[in-house]
């Protein structure tokens, strides 16, 4: 497994996000181990299957394009677009989704969704834990890079694996601290996200620009 997937995927656990917000609302749910067990398979297991069934169609898009010809191209693509992303971030033009705050009013897609996972069905909680996961840039592009080696079935399947259990590390050590330490996981949990919260323009903006500066670098000079 490449250093670049393994980059790719720690950057998706810590990046901030819905589903963080989400793991914190069913901490506090009654019953949370049982529903952070549901969300995190109900997430994983979709965020799986789509991720196999778009390494194997990236592979066959190198089979047709020529391997070195699409994931140059699409690595310039993708470079752009995170560079677009974090400058547009930066002046205000685009956002991503914030944590509620505890002393703002409760509004916002953020809010919403931690209203209703205060109390909720097993069924909302695996959309919940699908919805959250929903393949955007970084994971496309792991995939990408995964794809490029052209890996066996069984190969394939781990290293797609390995990336959700990175990208899913924040929900698995929210379970386990339910089970070890059922009654301070929602503390330990709260001051992850406040650190977060605290320093999101930063962790965004470098993230994105970073990203973008090294698979723009590489994608250009791969088709040079």
């Amino acid at each position: 497994m490449s250093l670049e997937v393994l980059v790719l995927a720690l950057i998706s656990a810590v990046r901030p996000a819905t589903s963080q917000a989400a793991v914190v609302a069913l901490v506090k749910a009654p019953d949370p181990r049982r529903m952070l067990l549901v969300f995190t398979v109900a997430g994983f297991t979709a965020s799986m299957a789509i991720g196999l069934l778009l390494v194997l169609g990236f592979h066959g898009a190198h089979v047709n394009l020529g391997g070195s010809t699409f994931t140059a191209v699409f690595n310039l693509a993708a470079g752009v677009m995170a560079l677009a992303f974090a400058v547009g971030y930066r002046r205000g033009v685009v956002s991503v989704p914030r944590r509620e705050r505890r002393t703002a009013p409760s509004t916002g897609a953020t809010a919403r969704l931690a209203r209703r996972l205060r109390n909720p069905s097993v069924a909302t909680v695996a959309l919940a834990g699908v919805a959250t996961h929903i393949p955007g840039l970084l994971y496309v592009v792991a995939l990408n890079a995964v794809a490029a080696d052209e890996p066996d079935r069984a190969s394939a399947v781990g290293q797609v694996a390995i990336y959700n259990a990175l990208w899913f590390a924040i929900p698995l050590a929210a379970l386990a601290l339910a089970t070890v330490r059922p009654g301070r996981a929602a503390e330990y949990l709260d001051r992850g996200v406040s650190w977060a919260r605290a320093h999101e323009q930063g962790l965004v903006f470098a993230i994105f620009a970073t990203l973008g500066v090294y698979l723009t670098t590489k994608g250009a000079g791969q088709l040079l």
